[in-house]
């Protein structure tokens, strides 16, 4: 199941890149979406510790969509 967001398409397994904060510039496959939060879980992608984020949706920029 994949959820779509109206503030940015962005969907469970979706590859994105972070713009904003610490993280910036490091990319990460979103694992959720909470639509009423606006808020994004991901989880950092070819780390070699894997490491779970939670962010507002528009800190985030999609890069690969899922099919």
């Amino acid at each position: 199941m994949f959820h779509l967001c109206n503030w940015g398409g962005i969907e469970v397994g979706c590859i994105v890149e972070i713009v904003t904060g610490a993280f910036k510039g490091e990319k990460a496959r979103v694992t959720s979406v909470a639509e009423t939060k606006e808020e994004v879980s991901m989880e950092l992608y070819e780390q070699p510790i894997p490491m779970t984020l939670k962010m507002r949706g528009d800190h985030v920029r999609v890069i690969e969509r899922v099919e």
